[in-house]
């Protein structure tokens, strides 16, 4: 990465700290946590920093939506609201200092998860890859060019239908450091998540046993499976090119290889979600309305950023409310289930209005590859049966008397998790459509929940494993313990050296620290003088690529595009008539551009006209403005 792209990653990460902290201070005072016996401590309230962050994203996008755009259009008002915010704060710093954690494990496991995750990204210069990132790219600079909410490429045609969670808070990182970028912004979720998915391995462990919370970060960040015996052992971007395997591919059941780039909204979701499971196990006992009332609100921030695991929060929240005592029940289920539906309804309500509006969804996701069952827990490798041996010593702890209830609530959270495995082996085998939502119970977005509570167990039995250990020889618990990690990271260390060089090479659509993308090529220079509200066309044989380019630095409009992997709705819209109006639309004469891109070389233009030039693919480009009624005639 260059220093500049460093820097602005280092100031969001600040920023968004900042004010994720100070989010997360209002959040946990408003839920009353502040008896001692289940206060917050260091790891909860940093996990509730990332909940703070994405809750100050969410409040701004409604504030956006109700302003017509004007809060993320406007580059002040996030800042101001920032700055406000965090001086309200101030006073809760001191308890921020007080909850120190040990800094030596803190800073072996954090260098770990750096090397291993981050460092691919920082030598190669991004971790950014085609497939979906482009379209949250684009999507965000409709926001960030004043769009109330991200509609896509397709001019008039366009709708929302995406979570728009994800999008606005890459905006709010863009906000909050000025002449930062949203490429800059992707690399900072990266960290985030990074981060995130250990520690919220870690909180739900500890709310288990106070003293497994290490443990269970390392099992999240660390473990691998057998991979590495493989003769030819390496790491598989391309998931329907593992033959065979589960283990070092990059959508494997064993979720640690989330942790490579790019950041992705399921991943910021999971967060979202072991923050809903902490909160949940730490409300047990109280009584506490206020802090289900706040889980509520979790469940449905996670909705906000991903729908998939929106489904695994109200299973997760109806099992809480389950394993609670009978008259607690439905007081409990109530108050967890208004509110995540309230909050998941920002964006659900007017999804569902245009969906009966427009003749339903068009199926348009492509299914990732799904495992065997067998295969699929096979990519666990160590993970499975450290998780079964701490399932097992939670299992006779809820046995106990008096019965250890948030060991039955985590219990309870695993039993939900695998009805909604079964749930998606049914969906696969009878190719369950769910009106164009195929991917709600699809295996790849329940098995990152599933192993978030499988590190949670690992780190209880990692635990107990040492102290089994420990108690005739310290130094045997120690040697095992690190033996046992050791080992589990060694498909981690694989994936991180392969992904390096495929980052390092550009490969498998890891493109954007190329030469073309770069501070001040082309494709740079032309986006700065583009609005969402252009519509763009590239009068060139082979110009989608640029084209579809400039939408994602730009938010612009394509006035014509054409996905050769596609038959028809070429920018996949997802409202089935406005998909079949596009067909109609290029059938025809397609739309109006108000920006033409144009090889250097075409003189159909005046000098006066070229508002950006440079080179892209090796060719020499102009972007050129004219009416719209020439540049149709000149099409």
């Amino acid at each position: 990465m260059t220093a500049g792209t460093l820097m602005g990653l280092a100031a969001q990460l600040v920023a968004v700290g900042l004010v994720g902290f100070a989010s997360g201070d209002v959040l946990l005072r408003r839920a009353q946590v502040s008896a001692p016996a289940w206060s917050a401590g260091a790891p909860e309230r940093a996990l509730a920093a990332i909940v703070g962050g994405v809750a100050f994203a969410a409040l701004a996008m409604v504030a956006n939506i109700v302003t017509g755009g004007a809060v993320f259009g406007t580059p002040a008002v996030i800042p101001l609201a920032a700055v406000v915010l965090v001086a309200s704060r101030v006073r809760a710093l001191p308890a921020l200092r007080a909850r120190t954690l040990p800094l030596l494990p803190l800073a072996a496991i954090a260098l770990l998860l750096v090397a291993l995750y981050v460092v691919p990204a920082v030598v190669a210069g991004s971790g950014v890859r085609s497939g979906d990132p482009p379209w949250h790219l684009g999507w965000t600079e409709q926001l960030l060019g004043g769009e109330a909410v991200p509609l896509g490429p397709a001019p008039e045609l366009g709708r929302n239908a995406y979570p728009w969670g994800w999008h606005a808070v890459l905006a709010t990182a863009v906000r909050l450091v000025p002449g930062s970028t949203v490429l800059v912004a992707h690399e900072t979720l990266h960290l985030i998540v990074v981060a995130g998915i250990p520690l919220g391995a870690a909180c739900i462990a500890r709310r288990l046993d106070r003293r497994a919370g290490w443990a269970g970060a390392a099992a999240a960040g660390l473990i691998g499976g057998f991979g590495w015996l493989s003769p030819n052992a390496s790491f598989v971007t391309t998931p329907s090119e593992a033959i065979g395997k589960a283990d070092l591919v990059v959508t494997s059941p064993n979720a640690v290889y989330a942790l490579m780039p790019p950041a992705l909204p399921r991943e910021l979701s999971l967060v979202l979600l072991a923050a809903l499971a902490t909160f949940l196990l730490m409300e047990i006992g109280t009584n506490n309305r206020a802090l289900d009332l706040a889980c509520g609100v979790m469940a449905g921030l996670a909705g906000l950023v991903n729908v998939p695991l929106f489904v695994s929060a109200l299973s997760w929240s109806i099992a809480a409310s389950l394993a609670a005592p009978r008259r607690q029940r439905l007081h409990k289920l109530l108050a967890l289930i208004i509110p995540a539906v309230a909050v998941f309804a920002l964006w659900a309500g007017p999804v569902v209005a245009n969906y009966v509006r427009y003749g339903g969804f068009v199926n348009i996701s492509k299914l990732g590859t799904e495992w065997p069952l067998a295969t699929a827990l096979a990519s666990w490798g160590l993970l499975l049966p450290l998780a079964a041996g701490g399932m097992l010593v939670v299992a006779r702890q809820v046995r106990a008397a008096p019965p250890d209830q948030k060991g039955l609530t985590c219990i309870a959270f695993a039993l939900a998790t695998a009805l909604l495995l079964a749930l998606s082996l049914a969906s696969r085998t009878f190719e369950w459509n769910l009106g164009g939502n195929a991917t709600l119970l699809h295996q790849g977005r329940v098995w990152p929940p599933a192993h978030l509570l499988g590190t949670a167990f690992a780190g209880v039995g990692a635990w107990h494993l040492y102290c089994l250990l420990a108690a005739r020889r310290r130094a045997a618990g120690v040697t095992a313990l690190g033996a046992l990690f050791a080992l589990g990271a060694a498909s981690p260390v694989i994936a991180s050296s392969d992904m390096t060089e495929i980052l390092s090479e550009g490969r498998e659509g890891f493109i954007y620290a190329s030469d073309d993308v770069a501070p001040g090529s082309f494709v740079r220079r032309a986006a700065a003088h583009l609005q969402p509200d252009d519509v763009i066309a590239v009068r060139a044989a082979g110009g989608d690529d640029l084209a579809w380019l400039l939408w994602q630095f730009s938010g612009a409009r394509l006035a014509r595009y054409e996905d050769p992997r596609l038959e028809g709705n070429d920018l996949r819209i997802r409202y089935a008539e406005l998909a079949h109006e596009w067909d109609l639309r290029i059938a025809g004469n397609g739309f109006a551009p108000t920006a033409v891109v144009r090889k250097s070389v075409d003189r159909t233009y005046s000098r006066a006209e070229v508002v950006a030039s440079g080179r892209y693919a090796g060719r020499d480009w102009v972007l050129i403005r004219r009416p719209p009624t020439v540049l149709r005639s000149q099409g």
